[in-house]
């Protein structure tokens, strides 16, 4: 069990507590709690079994559902976060969910945060490097439902999809939804609770419902 040990400066790091034995204890009390503990190297596993390929130095928090039938890729220096937390901001996170169908691929770069964020992709979604996305943010490249109302339930084959893209050190704020043939240029900034449903520009702040410009990078925020 000394293997267990070497993790102990890292545990009271992330939970306050050094004690593994009593964070165990804590979890089976406490099932909702366990995720918070549980990080690399014991939840990679899940990656692996569900057939995702990760980079170097991948950390996962929690217990991330995922469902892949497609493609799913991540990069190195990745922190995916799935454990229910609260912040200062009174946000509250809850567990991640990446989801690819027969035909879907997800790529996610490098220096990438994930925070109980949910993917979706039927065609593909790709993540660039350094992206920063808060908790509880949905990424969609589908509609998932077809709009007219007689084939919403049964005419899976007329739901449109179109890949989704987010450039490179984009920082998405929590609870904002991206959606389906959006392009999300580099550099720029989604205002918390967004809906993105048309191409974000380069180095540009972003907000509301749905989202439209607000200003360029550089000006007094």
């Amino acid at each position: 069990m000394s293997f267990l040990f070497k993790y102990n400066e890292k545990l009271k790091f992330d939970t306050g507590n050094d004690n593994y034995f009593e964070l165990i204890k804590d979890g089976l009390l406490h099932p909702s709690k366990v995720g918070t503990y549980l990080t690399s190297p014991f939840l990679k596993i899940i990656l692996k079994l569900n057939g995702v390929k990760f980079g170097n130095d991948v950390t996962v928090y929690g217990i991330p559902r995922i469902e892949n039938k497609g493609k799913i890729e991540l990069g190195n220096h990745i922190r995916l976060i799935s454990a229910k937390c609260a912040y200062n901001s009174g946000n509250l996170a809850g567990g991640a969910f990446l989801r690819t169908s027969s035909s879907g691929k997800i790529k996610i770069g490098d220096e990438v945060y994930l925070n109980g964020t949910t993917i979706i992709s039927e065609e593909e979604v790709v993540l660039g490097n350094r992206i920063m996305i808060g908790a509880n943010t949905i990424i969609l490249d589908t509609n998932t439902h077809n709009v007219p109302y007689k084939d919403r339930l049964r005419r899976w084959d007329k739901i449109i999809r179109k890949p989704v893209k987010v450039e490179d050190d984009v920082w998405i704020g929590a609870n904002s939804f991206i959606l389906k043939g959006v392009t999300v240029g580099r550099g720029s900034v989604i205002g918390a609770g967004s809906v993105v449903n048309n191409d974000v520009k380069p180095f540009s702040i972003y907000a509301g419902n749905p989202a439209v410009f607000v200003k360029s990078i550089g000006e007094e925020i």
